[in-house]
C-alpha cells in the first residue's frame, strides 16, 4: 500500500510540507482512481464486476493502490451519471449486488483516458528516471490526441479526433 503523507508521524521530516504534498497526493491519486477503476470494470466486460470486487482486485494488482468504501461508490455514481458505466442488479448464489459493465461511451473514454495517461508518463519518464513500455503490437496511441486504438478492430480513423491512422499503422 502506498503510505502517504497523512499517514505519517508528527516527527517526520516531510511532515513540515505535510498540507502541500496531501494536496499534491490527492490530486494524482483523484484521477489514476478513475482509471484504474475503469480498467478493472474493462477486463470484466459484459459480464461486470462489482464494487467489492473491483477493491479486490486493484489490492492483488497494483499492491499499492488502495481506494476506500468511501472513494469508490462516489466514483461509480459519478461514472454512472457520465453514461460511462452501466449499473445492473445481480443474484449470484443468494447475494444481491451491483455489477457494472462499461457502456459503449465509457469504452471509448476508458481508451482515451488510458492512452493519454499512458502517453503522459511516458513523455515525463526521462525527468523521473523511470523507463515505460508500450504495447504497441497491439496497439496504436494517435499521434493527435493520444487515444488508445484496438488495432485488432482495423480501424481506420481515430474514434476521438478523426484522424486517419492508416500511414501511422506500419510505424
Amino acid at each position: 500500500m502506498i503510505k502517504r503523507v497523512r499517514e505519517f508521524g508528527e516527527t517526520a521530516f516531510i511532515t513540515l510540507k505535510r498540507d502541500f504534498l496531501e494536496n499534491f497526493e490527492s490530486e494524482i491519486l483523484r484521477g489514476i482512481s478513475t482509471l484504474t477503476i475503469l480498467s478493472i470494470i474493462n477486463e470484466y466486460g459484459d459480464q461486470g464486476t462489482y464494487g467489492y470486487e473491483i477493491l479486490k482486485n486493484l489490492q492483488e494488482k497494483t499492491k499499492m493502490l488502495v481506494i476506500e468504501d468511501g472513494t469508490l461508490y462516489p466514483i461509480l455514481k459519478k461514472l454512472q451519471r457520465e453514461g460511462l458505466v452501466e449499473p445492473e442488479k445481480k443474484e449470484i448464489g443468494g447475494r444481491k449486488r451491483t455489477y457494472y459493465t462499461l457502456t459503449n461511451e465509457g469504452r471509448k473514454v476508458y481508451y482515451h483516458i488510458q492512452g493519454f495517461f499512458t502517453k503522459l508518463v511516458e513523455s515525463i519518464a526521462p525527468l523521473m528516471d523511470v523507463s515505460v513500455s508500450l504495447k504497441s503490437d497491439l496497439f496504436l496511441y494517435c499521434p493527435n490526441c493520444s487515444n488508445k486504438i484496438d488495432l485488432r478492430d482495423e480501424p481506420r480513423f481515430c474514434e476521438v479526433c478523426g484522424l486517419n491512422i492508416e500511414d501511422y499503422k506500419e510505424a
